[in-house]
């Protein structure tokens, strides 16, 4: 009986520990897709231009097209100073331009 009592109070006590509760992947996705697009530093890059496509390239990773013109773009996760619920929180990065 005292086994039984041990192990359920153990089984209290973590349940009781924060956890980390991620976005779905599609909701993710959107989350770091609008980022992007609303990002001063990508439109900057962009000089302006009309976005015409963002492409998913890897994690983390996304090609911007306007134009002629393609930008990489990560998401760079912000560190934490103690890991809290809910979704990732990023930063994007624009990365290396290109123009044909």
């Amino acid at each position: 009986m005292l086994r039984l009592a041990i192990f359920t109070c153990l089984c209290l006590a973590a349940s009781a520990l924060p956890g980390h509760a991620a976005l779905a992947p599609q909701y993710q996705r959107l989350a770091e897709l609008r980022a992007i697009l609303a990002s001063d530093a990508v439109m900057g890059r962009l000089s302006g231009a009309p976005v015409d496509r963002v492409e998913y390239v890897s994690p983390d990773l996304y090609r911007v097209t306007a134009g002629a013109c393609t930008l990489e773009v990560k998401i760079v996760s912000v560190p934490e100073p103690e890991p809290m619920p809910g979704p990732r929180k990023f930063t994007v990065a624009p990365g290396l331009y290109a123009c044909r």
